[in-house]
Formats: C-alpha cells, structure tokens, sequence
C-alpha cells in the first residue's frame, strides 16, 4: 500500500462523535462538550502490504477463501463448539470469563500459522501457542484479560487476522489486527466473547469515524482527573473514557495514544467541557483506519 496523506482523506468534524464542529451538546446538568483546537493527525497512514502481498492478495480473491475457526472454554459451560469468520464465542449477559482458546485456519494453500496469546489473571502473557493449541488455563478458574492474534508467512501475506473481545465492563471493543492487543490491562476485568475473522490484505486508507479504542489500561496520566467525581456523564469522553484538567495534559495524553504503534489511532480532537461557563476538563476522541 502507498502511504496516503491523512490531508487527502478529507477528515471532517461533522462526522464527528460528538455531533461536529459547529454542535454543541448539553446535558440535563447543563454541561456541555464542544471541539477545542485543530484536528491533529499523523503525517501517513502506516503501510505494511508489499508487491509481493498485493500479487498474493489478487491470487486468493480468485480461489478458494481460507477461513478462521476457533472455539473456547468458558466458566461453568467448558469447550463451547468451534466457531467461524466473525461468529461469536462466549457468553453475552452472563458474567462467565473466558478461560483458554483455540483458533485454527481452514482452508489455506499458504505456508504459515495463526498464532495467538493471552493474558491471564495472575500470570500475565502466556507464551504464543498456534494451529489449535490452547491458550489460557484449564481447572484453575483464571479468566483471560485480553488477547494477540497474528499470521505468519505467506499467510500473513495474503491476509489480515481481526478480533475484537467483548470485556467486562467495556462491552464490545474495537476491532484490531495482526498481533496488537485487545482486552484490558490492570482492571481485573474478564473477557466474556470474542469474534475473529480473516480479510484479504487491501490498503486500509480509509478512517472508522465510529471506531472504538480495541485495549484499554488502567492507568492514570499526568494531569488526568476521575469524571465520575466531577460529574462529567461517561458518554461525553467518547473513545478515550478519559478527562484532564487542562489542555497541556489532555495533549500530552493524546500525542501519546497517536505515536503509539501499538494502537494504530491515526487522528484525534480534544474536546473542552464546560458546566455553564465554567471548565471542567478536557477529553479527546480518537480515529483509527479501519
């Protein structure tokens, strides 16, 4: 894929979460939340496909499709049955935690694996298993906190893996690929589902205007204040789920997020938050490629 400019991808805040940039949202405790300052982004979209990716690509579109199966071991249920290409396994609404999974590719004529780690209560990331291996634990009541998916070789090649966890708490988080993590980190929170599926390679130079963060970790930033003790309704900080108390923080956070590989945000706007005329902090909501 040719790196593309995020100019020329025409990023425009009315699209926005929160309503655009000539919007401004009130609550019945008279806060309101409106753009402050430019939308900033990275410079180019990350590029990770190569002639040779391209010409696989091409190929498998004419053949027959590879297809990701997968299955898991959840509280008080066991191994449920295998599952594929973006079907959900686990549990919705019942607070049972995933506590180890397998995942294979059906179908391939490529070399190369699907390998796969999780991160358990109490011990942390495991080491990579693959092809139908287990991941987790088993008799040990642990749950899985969140989860690394990738392809190697020609697989990897031809196609990207995405996941996206269901986690307590959080609810559905956002779709990601090739080995970044989804789930959370240091919130004691269980994975309850997760949906896999394989796409052919294809440049991703479009932006997800309603996207959600794929990993969160509980960790508190310079300048960061809880929002629950100022009154600020969790649905006004968007995809970040967090607030500053000023903007030299809130940019420092989010300059941060954008630079992070890891997490593939490509745009973010800070948003000031205001009860009457009075500021209360600052968040920022952020824009991902896909």
């Amino acid at each position: 894929m040719k790196k593309v400019s995020l100019v020329l991808l025409g990023l425009s805040l009315s699209l926005s979460l929160f309503g655009g940039a000539s919007n401004v949202r009130a609550t019945e405790e008279e806060i309101t939340v409106a753009p402050y300052g430019d939308l900033q982004t990275a410079e180019i979209l990350p590029s990770n496909d190569s002639e040779t990716a391209e010409s696989f690509a091409r190929s498998e579109r004419a053949a027959q499709s590879a297809s990701v199966t997968y299955r898991t071991h959840v509280q008080d249920i066991g191994w449920q049955g295998w599952k594929s290409n973006a079907q959900v396994s686990g549990t919705s609404g019942k607070k049972k935690r995933l506590e180890a999974i397998q995942l294979k590719v059906k179908n391939s004529p490529y070399s190369g694996n699907i390998e796969y780690r999780t991160h358990v209560q109490d011990i942390g990331w495991q080491a990579w298993k693959k092809n139908g291996q287990s991941s987790g634990t088993s008799g040990q009541k642990k749950r899985l906190e969140a989860i690394q998916i990738k392809l190697t070789g020609q697989l990897g090649q031809v196609y990207d893996v995405f996941y996206r966890v269901h986690a307590q708490e959080f609810g559905w988080m956002g779709w990601e690929k090739g080995g970044v993590p989804s789930g959370t980190s240091k919130y004691s929170y269980r994975l309850e589902a997760i949906e896999v599926k394989l796409v052919p390679k294809k440049n991703y130079a479009t932006i997800n205007y309603s996207g959600k963060i794929s990993y969160r970790d509980n960790k508190t930033f310079a300048g960061e204040i809880n929002y629950k003790s100022v009154g600020v309704p969790k649905s006004m900080l968007s995809n970040s789920l967090k607030l500053f108390k000023n903007a030299k923080s809130m940019n420092a956070y989010a300059d941060k997020e954008l630079k992070d590989v890891n997490r593939k945000a490509i745009a973010y706007q800070t948003y000031i938050i205001r009860r009457g005329l009075t500021t209360i902090g600052y968040t920022a909501e952020f824009y991902f490629p896909y």
